[in-house]
Parts: structure tokens; sequence; C-alpha cells
């Protein structure tokens, strides 16, 4: 595909701002932006298990924290929270003036005021599986009666009723007890499980409820054709204001479009038909960013010339790059086999000549990025290339020389880095083991359901840190979360690797709240989950967004959150 690079950015006037708003702000306008991932699974909270569906979620919903973009806890549908002494009751004193957006679901069409039972209800929805919820690990034997629940639930007995740790004792109070001490719990609500839904609208719109999102957040959707689209437009009734008074969202309209090539993507940008460019085609980079000279500052990039109308926003990434194994099932059961994997692979190479130098760097110690402050993930001895290595293991596990190993599929997305990685590692695997690896390309939601159901062997991933604390990284390896019945979902530990000294330190870990003494016990479980390889760690992301220069308060954090509420386009820019 021959892509022409163009460099006009003059701002259409029907996607510009209009009224003008005290502090120097104007309301109106259209954000358009794409979604390279393709369509979000689904819209329904208890059902979201990627980063894409949380980023249209978090549009459409509100959740009772959120973060800034410095990542602080800040208050959102609770104006403010305590935590008892003992660490085990979380009371949640909630807003008053937070209405549901207006939707056919209720009698009268006219969304009504949102409280603490909305709330319950909703967190309660995790618990259910009667929901398809994907969300349960994060109550399963942490929240009081939530096994108890599911498993009830599950069998279709209605005894007991609710969740007995989720409790609304008043409309403006909303209380979680938990089992037991449990530090990163509190980072658990900004998550789409963290969204309230109103029962109406999961009840008019009964299993299409997924589609059919309705919450409180600051925009309403309109229509979602998928593969295609997503429109959402503002909710006349949201209930925040800034600091200047005026009540957002101050964009009238966002528009999500899902074509899966960055380079299309980039192109529509430069023209000026995108308010904004998340990532950079591997093979522009080298044309726009100007990367920091050897021993300079890692995070120091700006624009070449050719693109210096833009406005450039880079930040080290919350987000890791990895393969996945099976490892319930040959031949990925031998941990020599997955070190084999590991040890084959350049992670130097692929950052420097395939990835041209965009990334952070190698993923050369654990899975955790370099982002956390006071974490020593370098203490961490990952894997680096060592060809010798790599051919001794995979000798020790039955296949000198690669003899008798059996072709491996290696799965993956529409993703352009990812697949640009896969080619790469499929020849190293290749060059250094002597084996064959077949590339399989799914949808990506598919992909997160056949790994989730452990119908692949072997599969390309990422994480995106759903908040910011280790064990949220670590907690893709808990055995427990393992289900006894290999038929049904292991979500979020797709490997289905289980490690009982793993699962007791990170039970000591999460009882701590002093977080130095919390991080040198999760660097132990990190480090001894890596020497078992379950995953294969690539590369630590960077984060690159271009932006229109009409472009306003659009701040671009580790998480890449889009937060497009308080965002505005000046329409004498451009």
């Amino acid at each position: 595909m021959c892509v022409i690079l163009l460099s006009s950015c003059a701002a259409p006037e029907e996607h510009a701002g209009g009224t003008e708003l005290p502090g120097g702000k104007r309301a109106g306008g259209e954000y358009r932006l794409n979604m390279l991932r393709g369509n979000p699974n689904a819209l329904d909270p208890v059902r979201i298990n990627s980063k894409l569906a949380d980023d249209v979620a978090l549009q459409i919903y509100d959740r009772l924290i959120t973060l800034d973009s410095a990542l602080n806890v800040q208050p959102e549908l609770a104006r403010s929270w305590e935590i008892s002494p003992d660490g085990l009751r979380y009371t949640f004193h909630l807003r008053t003036d937070v209405r549901f957006q207006d939707n056919a679901c209720f009698p009268d069409g006219k969304g009504r005021r949102m409280t603490a039972e909305d709330v319950r209800y909703s967190l309660a929805r995790c618990c259910d599986p009667r929901t398809k919820s994907v969300q349960f690990w994060a109550f399963r034997g942490k929240v009081a009666g939530a096994i108890e629940y599911y498993e009830a639930r599950a069998k279709g007995n209605a005894e007991p009723a609710d969740v007995g740790g989720l409790r609304a004792p008043d409309d403006s109070t909303f209380v979680i007890e938990l089992n037991a001490p449990y530090a990163p719990f509190l980072y658990y609500l900004i998550n789409s499980l963290g969204c309230v839904v109103p029962h109406e609208a999961v009840e008019h719109y009964g299993e299409d409820f997924f589609r059919n999102p309705v919450g409180t957040g600051p925009f309403v959707m309109k229509h979602w054709k998928p593969d295609q689209e997503i429109r959402l437009e503002r909710n006349p009734n949201y209930w925040q204001r800034d600091e200047h008074g005026n009540q957002l969202p101050l964009l009238d309209v966002v528009t999500m479009t899902f074509v899966p090539d960055d380079r299309v993507q980039f192109a529509e940008f430069t023209a000026g038909r995108l308010e904004e460019n998340f990532t950079i085609p591997t093979e522009f980079y080298p044309q726009v960013v100007v990367s920091p000279a050897a021993g300079s500052d890692k995070t120091s990039r700006t624009l070449t010339p050719e693109y210096a109308q833009f406005v450039l926003q880079a930040k080290p990434a919350m987000l890791s790059w990895f393969f996945d194994f099976l490892c319930t099932e040959a031949p990925f059961d031998n941990v020599n086999v997955r070190r084999a994997f590991a040890a084959a692979i350049d992670r130097e190479k692929l950052v420097k000549h395939v990835l041209r130098g965009a990334p952070w760097g190698p993923a050369q110690h654990g899975i955790t990025p370099p982002v956390f402050p006071g974490y020593p993930v370098d203490s961490i001895s990952g894997f680096t290339v060592d060809a010798e290595a790599a051919r001794a293991w995979l000798a020790e596990a039955g296949y000198p020389d690669g003899a008798g190993f059996p072709t491996v599929t290696m799965t993956i997305y529409e993703e352009p880095r990812l697949v640009q990685v896969a080619e790469a590692v499929q020849s190293m695997l290749h060059s250094t083991l002597n084996i064959q690896v077949e590339i399989r390309k799914l949808q990506f939601s598919r992909m997160l359901e056949e790994a989730d159901y452990g119908r692949l062997a072997f599969w390309g991933t990422r994480w995106y840190g759903d908040y910011p604390d280790v064990e949220n990284y670590l907690n893709l390896f808990d055995g427990r979360l393992v289900p006894a019945d290999s038929e049904q979902p292991s979500y979020p530990n797709s490997t289905r690797w289980q490690n009982d000294h793993f699962n007791k330190l990170m039970d000591s870990a999460v009882a701590v709240t002093d977080l130095a003494q919390r991080n040198l016990i999760y660097r132990a479980a990190e480090q001894l989950m890596i020497k078992e390889a379950p995953s294969v760690m690539l590369f630590y992301e960077m984060h690159y967004r271009l932006l229109q220069p009409w472009v306003r308060d659009n701040p671009l954090d580790p998480m890449n959150r889009i937060i497009l509420k308080s965002v505005w386009l000046d329409d004498s820019a451009g």
C-alpha cells in the first residue's frame, strides 16, 4: 500500500468549537479519533475485558473514583470515602446530583437520579455468572460473601439474595466489606467493573445491553456500526463542571472509527480529518520524531521540521508487550520449552531494528514496565537472547535441535506493531531452535475470548495497566483464578500457570500497606514467575500521540486513558 504523507492541518469549520465560555474556552464541535484495535468486545461493564472497550466505556459511564493525569486517585461519583483502620471497610459518600442518561429504558424516557442502590446493583452484577461477567476475579475471595453469591447463582439458587459485603445503608452511602486487608483494592474501582448502570437498562435491553450502554457519563451512545464507527453525543444533563463553572462535556460529538491500518490513520490525521493520532507507524517514525541521543533523557522526543505544526505528546507507558503460553498442555506445559523460546528472542533487535527505536526499551526484566516509582524492576533478572542456552533447554525438554517438535501456531491480532514483531520472532525461533511457527491472525475481541477459554497455545498480546500498582501485572499469574473446569474461561490468568509459592507471596504483599515493603515482596514474586516463563517478555512501550493544533486540555498519561469530557476545540488555531 502506498500512503502519501500529508502535512495540511486546517481545521474544518464543522468540527471546530463554537460558543465562547468563561475561562477562554469554547463549547461545541466534533472530536474524531481512530481505534486501531477494532471493535470493543462489549460495553456492558461486567463483560469488558479490553482496554479498547474500557476507553469507550469511560466516555459513557462514571465510576466511584477516577485518576487524574498524574494517576492520583480523585473522586467521581463518590464525593469522599474512608477506609477503616483495619483495612476491611470502605465507606463511600456519594453525590446526590447525578442522573442517568435519558433513554427509552426509563418509563418516561427521562433518566432518573442515581443512588447507592445502583452502585450496589452494578458491583453485584460482577459476581453473578448469569451476566457473563469476566470481573468476578476482582471480588473473589476479597469481598465478603462474593464467592457464596457467585456459587449460588451458578447453581440456580436464590439464596443468599445479595453479596453480603456490598451494602447501601441509605441513598448516598455505599459500603464494601472485605474478608481481609487488600491494599490495592481501591484501585479496582477505577476499572470498568466500577461503572454504574441502571437496572432498567439491563432489564429493558436484556442480552443486547452489551451494545446499548446507559450510564451517568458525559457522552451518550447514539450509534455503533460494527467495524466502522461509534458515535457519542453530549449528555446535556451531565453533573460535572470545570474550574470556571462550565458544564461538561464541552464537545458536542465524539466519533470513533475502527480502521486497523496505522498508516491510513496517520494519513487521515495529517490531512486534518482526525483530531488525534495515537501511535506513529513504525516505518514513518524516523521521518516524524527526533529520537533522543544516546545517554540523554529517553523521554525527550521532538518532531521533525516537516511535522512541527502538530503537537507531540510522548510518555513512558504503563504497558508491556509479550507472548503468552498455555501452560497446561503440551508442548508449553514443559518449563524448558518456554525457557527455550524466551532465550531465542533478540529483544534488542526487535526494539532497535524492527520497531526503529520507538519503544521505551527491550523487556529484559519482568512484565512490569519501568514506570512505577520505587519499584526495582531493573533488579529482576529476565531473559536475554542466548542461542546456546535456548538450544540446551529445548534439548532438555526432549527436542534436540528441534527434532520432533510440533509445528506451533502463533496467534496475533491485526495490530501493525504486533504483526511486525510476530514475523521477526517467527524467524528467530526457526533460525535458533529449528522449529516451525505459523502465524494466525484473529479479530482482537475473538482472540481474547479464545485465549480466555484455553483454545490458544501461543499468542501475542500486551497488558495496559488498569491501575498504578504492580499487583495489576502480577495478578495475571494468580493460579487461584484458574477454574477447576478446563472448559471454563480463565480471566485474567489466560496462561493458566499455577505456582503455590507465587500465590503465597502475593497474599503477603497485598496485606502490607507500606508501599516500599510491598514492592519488595512483589519483586520476589515477579522474579519467580519470570524464571518459569509462562509468558515471554518482548518490550516496554513508549506512548506517542499527535494532536491537531486546535485541540486543548487533552493530557496524555502513562495509561493512555481517553478522557474527553474536558477537551475543547480552539477554532482560532490551525
